[in-house]
This record gives structure tokens, C-alpha cells and sequence, in this order.
């Protein structure tokens, strides 16, 4: 396990979904996520297409639409910014399906009620925390 709290920059994956968009309209709202994000204390917001691709590929493409790598220093307080900012953005795009993940730790953010995603937020950041 990633710990946030201690441990060195990390990069935070965000995959959005969505059955009712089609890929032009997926990338166009992950842009406006990208954007969103850009205004917290991140070192950087990249598209997943923006990375190099794995060898022996030909390339990074439309499987990596709606997918968003975010730098975060270290820091519980940055994290919890970071979960509750797309949370809240979520509540706008209620059709756009999230996940978020550190390492192999996953959290999918999708129809569940305000407080059980609060709640999932919440575990979430505890098992990045300090012990």
C-alpha cells in the first residue's frame, strides 16, 4: 500500500466511464476534470494518452480515453482535496462513473448515495495513512 503520508510524490490514476457518451464526449469531460484538478495543489494533471507507450506496443490510444494521471506530493490533506473535488465534480456529471487509484488500492465512485461515497472517500484515505 501507497502510504500518501510519508512517502514520495505519487501518481494517482482517474479513470472516468460512461455507457451514454460516446469517446469524443468522454474526452471532451475528461478535459473539463483535467481542468477542474489543475487549480488544486497537484504537481501536474496529465492525460493517460499523454504518456509513453509500454515496449513492444504501437502505441497509447483510445483505450486510455477518460483516464487522467495526477502527481501528488506527499500529504493526507491533498489527497482528501484531491478525492472530495472529484466527488463534488461527479455530482455534476452524475452519468460519468469514477475511479480512483493509488497502486493496487482502488476506489470506484458510481451510483452509490453521498454518504456511502463519503464514507468510501474516507476509508480510502485512511488506508493511505501513516501507521
Amino acid at each position: 500500500m501507497v502510504n500518501i503520508s510519508t512517502s514520495d510524490p505519487a501518481d494517482v490514476s482517474i479513470a472516468l466511464k460512461s455507457a451514454d457518451l460516446d469517446d469524443q464526449q468522454l474526452d471532451d469531460t475528461t478535459r473539463l476534470l483535467r481542468t477542474e484538478l489543475l487549480e488544486l495543489d497537484v504537481e501536474r494533471v496529465v492525460d493517460a494518452r499523454g504518456q509513453v507507450a509500454p515496449e513492444g506496443t504501437r502505441g497509447v490510444g483510445a483505450e486510455l480515453v477518460g483516464q487522467l494521471i495526477v502527481g501528488m506530493g506527499p500529504g493526507l490533506v491533498a489527497l482528501r482535496q484531491l478525492l472530495e473535488t472529484v466527488r463534488s465534480w461527479r455530482t455534476q456529471h452524475h452519468q460519468v462513473e469514477i475511479s480512483v487509484r493509488i497502486g493496487e488500492d482502488l476506489i470506484e465512485l458510481t451510483d452509490a448515495s453521498p454518504e456511502t461515497e463519503r464514507q468510501l472517500v474516507d476509508a480510502f484515505i485512511r488506508r493511505h495513512a501513516s501507521e
